[in-house]
């Protein structure tokens, strides 16, 4: 079993009740100075450029993007007396729209933007990034489904 879930259950007590319950996590990390140091230490040699078999439109950088590059590190996360040590796999594309680029960010993070998964899948980091990623994609069904077609539906709970 394979717990996926976007930065806001990235923490110790997701993670370990994970492990308790025998099932692997794959969480979006946030981007604290602590991930953001460990990005950085990434080898430029270690990046692998990956194709996306269908277009994805970003909307930060109001375009569509079919290309980026993946590379992964052993990382360790959460509480010091709580520390948790699996993979960091952090997926970079490059940034087009000078306009998207956050203030004061070093030029690594202008040049591109960052997505990283902590994880302790068993997968390939290939195949771990392609599956956390299809969480992000069906979490975007589900958002256009609710503020699209579905918000037009009655509510049908009603109090009794």
């Amino acid at each position: 079993m394979l717990v996926r879930a976007d930065s806001a259950y990235y923490g110790y007590d997701v993670i370990n009740t994970c492990r308790r319950a025998g099932a692997r996590f794959s969480i979006t990390a946030r981007l604290t100075p602590t991930v953001a140091r460990a990005i950085t230490s990434v080898d430029e040699q270690a990046w692998t450029p990956i194709r996306y078999p269908h277009a994805i439109y970003d909307e930060d950088e109001q375009r569509w993007i079919s290309d980026a590059e993946v590379a992964e590190i052993s990382f360790t996360a959460c509480r010091r007396a709580e520390h948790v040590t699996a993979r960091l796999i952090v997926r970079r594309v490059r940034r087009l729209n000078p306009k998207t680029v956050p203030a004061g960010q070093s030029q690594m993070f202008a040049v591109y933007r960052y997505h990283a998964v902590f994880t302790d899948s068993a997968e390939p980091m290939l195949a771990a990034e392609a599956t956390h990623r299809d969480h992000a994609i069906i979490e975007q069904v589900i958002a256009e489904l609710k503020n699209g077609a579905l918000a037009h539906l009655p509510d049908v709970i009603s109090s009794r």
